[in-house]
């Protein structure tokens, strides 16, 4: 994990900074965003909620969700049961 997230570490932060990647027919649209929303999620340890990610990284609420419940479903992420707010895993 920490050397995806290492190399993540220059990725652009926003749908829009990535979009001529995005549309680009070669490369793999899911793929890109779900790395781009792992790239978003903060990297200190702290957490953070589903709209306030999707607003930082420029996507819909209802799309991040579905990369933050699959990257939680593999073990990527962590949600706080009490919060409701999400975290790389440790």
């Amino acid at each position: 994990m920490s050397v995806l997230l290492s190399g993540l570490q220059g990725a652009r932060q926003t749908l829009e900074d990535n979009r001529r990647l995005i549309e680009d027919p070669r490369m793999s649209r899911s793929l890109l965003l779900g790395l781009l929303v792992l790239s978003g999620l903060p990297r200190d340890g702290s957490e953070i909620g589903v709209i306030d990610l999707a607003h930082n990284l420029g996507l819909g609420a209802s799309t991040t969700y579905r990369y933050v419940a699959t990257l939680l479903s593999v073990g990527l992420l962590e949600r706080d049961p009490s919060t409701r707010r999400y975290r790389l895993a440790r």
